[in-house]
């Protein structure tokens, strides 16, 4: 949802809540009717800020993900502002 361009903003709890409100607007708004939308968006867990792949499907959040390896090459540098999963769990 913010896009690599919040950077160091990325640090601040409001770009986080931001996020958050943004995504509940495309809940409400029927754009996942019917399809299954993969957005990304930083968040935290247990005081962990991590870049997650977020999946809604019909009005609602069906999957939290965060990324397990960050993009830390050329352009980016998303280890600067987030940790990577490290626990995994079989389905």
């Amino acid at each position: 949802l913010p896009g690599y361009g919040c950077e160091d903003h990325f640090l601040e709890e409001d770009t986080l809540m931001h996020c958050w409100q943004s995504l509940a607007a495309v809940l409400r708004s029927g754009l996942t009717e019917g399809i299954l939308c993969d957005v990304g968006m930083p968040v935290v867990h247990k005081n962990v800020r991590y870049n997650a792949r977020v999946f809604l499907l019909d009005g609602r959040v069906v999957l939290v993900r965060p990324k397990m390896h960050l993009a830390d090459n050329g352009n980016y540098r998303e280890s600067r502002w987030f940790v990577p999963w490290c626990t995994s769990r079989p389905v």
